[in-house]
């Protein structure tokens, strides 16, 4: 009776299958794929979008300015730009006239000179006044206030422009 032993043999090997990777075999497989992936992304050429419509302009001029010329203005207008736009010349004269302005504070000295007119120009009153009135004033004191104020008016006609 000995068909049957208690002793147990080892199983035979199991023939592998070639549809079931082994772990080793599968992460090979995963580091050859990524690397491929990535040789193909570096090849790829990529382009850039085109822009479309019109430029873009850095300092856009959006506010506008209109006059009104009669033909005789136009024409010199148009003669004195030469190949130039008038609007492009109008506009480069304008703002050269403001940037070339004489001095800074010079709203604040013909405002003053003008205070300095209506003072003496006070005084010329006074004096008209007095006369009118029947007070006497000595003839020499008035000659030589009136002298001055001739002297400041030609001084200050000198320094207008």
């Amino acid at each position: 009776m000995a068909l049957f032993s208690r002793k147990k043999t080892p199983a035979p090997d199991r023939p592998r299958n070639p549809f079931v990777e082994t772990p080793e075999q599968e992460a090979a497989r995963r580091e050859r794929e990524a690397a491929e992936a990535a040789a193909v992304e570096a090849a790829r050429v990529v382009y850039e979008p085109r822009k479309g419509g019109r430029p873009t302009v850095e300092n856009p001029r959006m506010k506008r300015v209109s006059l009104s010329l009669s033909d005789q203005e136009h024409e010199a207008l148009v003669a004195a730009a030469g190949s130039r736009r008038v609007s492009v010349w109008a506009r480069e004269r304008l703002l050269a006239s403001l940037a070339t302005d004489p001095t800074p504070g010079a709203g604040a000295e013909v405002a003053r000179l003008r205070a300095d007119l209506g003072r003496v120009g006070s005084n010329l009153n006074q004096l008209v006044r007095a006369l009118n009135s029947g007070q006497t004033v000595p003839s020499a004191e008035l000659l030589d206030a009136v002298q001055a104020t001739r002297e400041e008016l030609a001084r200050v006609r000198g320094e207008l422009p």
